[in-house]
């Protein structure tokens, strides 16, 4: 496998050669500083940009396009990746050596008709395929509240810090999807052809001959900045825990503790919060599984989750109302004893088996090595070999350490209505 960068004048190609997949995959990632107002309309965007072009305007045309490609695959999708929202398209298609001469170029065409040649007249976007794409956007984003685990998270994330990137709900919001009509998508596309960081990225075997076609077909000329950390490491943290109820309409109720992480290292961050989260809350041999679930019977699931790039510990239950004072008191009470490093050296060791594991698993597809070496560029992440190394580096007292500095900011319940008579969290 091997890697190159090139710097083509406005933007950032990847390219990574391996002889691993029959297929291609082209991932284009278009980058900038995260709002809550340009989530919605980023959302929006990503999809309806893969409706339809100016060439191949109806669902007919692209039909017959697709199907002369070999039956390629494409997807729009959006991520907030710590303080940047990423719109990221995906093309998935088989190489030359399996179809037809040609065919690559065909394909690169086709992609970049996608992007840059929409389906707009009289400077709007077309109107079939705008109310489809914001139909869909609308009941996204009402299905929120249909999903108590989503929504418990989504809520506990913004009670800690509603300023921070973190807090901001990625399927987007209803008051921001009144305001946009097919004008308005319209000219925000322009701004993010010309504004928006844009980088590459191509994996499969490929030689110089992509490099040169994507050079001449991607003609765009964005204003070339450059990329500010991801990394948010000024988020709100308290004195005092903040608790906050909710009630709804489900029988089972949901816990929420979210903690913030001050000051973390880079070593940290990447290697040692993920063995510490394995051991707290990583699975059904961590130790709030066996404290809450097996010994107590307390819950029916319970996990913790290191968001890395916001410096949050997020620990997750569903449990009845009832048994939601308890549970909180003896999560503080695991949350102390990783602090004195009561854990097992059994423990550290599976931790970091898994995470080799998982590593390993990363090379089995195109999309997540392409996940590995846009880690790379955006994080500054360790590409496999490094990682692999280092993980099996992480002490036991550099765990006890990290556990130090897990601080909780919120607890938040949304709670159900199973419940006895025993009073539930104020």
């Amino acid at each position: 496998m091997k890697y190159k960068k090139y710097s083509m004048g406005s933007y950032q190609l990847h390219t990574i050669c391996t002889n691993k997949f029959k297929t291609i995959t082209i991932r284009v990632n278009f980058k900038r500083e995260v709002t809550k107002d340009e989530i919605t309309i980023r959302n929006l965007l990503a999809d309806i940009l893969l409706k339809s072009t100016k060439k191949y305007h109806t669902e007919r045309l692209m039909n017959i396009i697709v199907e002369d490609l070999y039956g390629m695959n494409f997807t729009g999708y959006t991520t907030i990746s710590g303080r940047y929202n990423i719109i990221s398209f995906d093309f998935t298609f088989l190489s030359e050596k399996y179809t037809e001469k040609g065919i690559l170029e065909k394909t690169i065409c086709f992609l970049t008709d996608l992007l840059f040649e929409p389906n707009v007249e009289k400077g709007k976007f077309n109107e079939g395929s705008f109310r489809q794409s914001k139909n869909m956007m609308k009941l996204m984003i009402e299905s929120l509240k249909e999903d108590p685990d989503r929504y418990s998270l989504t809520r506990a994330l913004e009670e800690m810090d509603d300023q921070s990137p973190s807090s901001f709900r990625t399927d987007g919001y209803i008051e921001d999807l009144k305001r946009i009509d097919e004008g308005n998508l319209y000219q925000y596309y322009k701004s993010v052809i010309t504004k928006d960081i844009l980088d590459i990225f191509v994996i499969g075997d490929i030689d110089s001959q992509i490099r040169e076609m994507i050079a001449s077909k991607f003609s765009i000329h964005t204003f070339k900045k450059q990329s500010k950390t991801h990394y948010i490491t000024d988020a709100k943290t308290r004195f005092r825990s903040k608790k906050v109820k909710e009630e709804s309409t489900y029988n089972q109720s949901k816990l929420v503790i979210g903690a913030n992480l001050v000051g973390m290292t880079p070593f940290e961050r990447e290697y040692v919060s993920y063995v510490y989260s394995f051991i707290l809350g990583g699975g059904a041999d961590s130790n709030l599984f066996k404290n809450l679930r097996e010994e107590h019977s307390l819950c029916y699931y319970i996990s913790s989750q290191i968001y890395r790039l916001n410096g949050l510990l997020m620990i997750r239950l569903g449990l009845d109302k009832q048994n939601i004072p308890k549970a909180i008191t003896l999560i503080k009470k695991e949350l102390k004893k990783m602090e004195k490093g009561n854990f097992s050296d059994e423990d550290l060791m599976k931790s970091q088996v898994t995470y080799v594991s998982s590593l390993k698993e990363v090379m089995d597809h195109p999309h997540t090595i392409l996940n590995l070496y846009v880690s790379r560029e955006y994080l500054h992440l360790d590409l496999l070999e490094e990682r692999i190394l280092k993980i099996g580096k992480v002490t036991r007292k550099q765990v006890q350490a990290f556990a130090k500095k897990v601080k909780i900011n919120t607890i938040y319940a949304l709670e159900g209505t199973v419940a006895n008579e025993e009073k539930s969290i104020e």
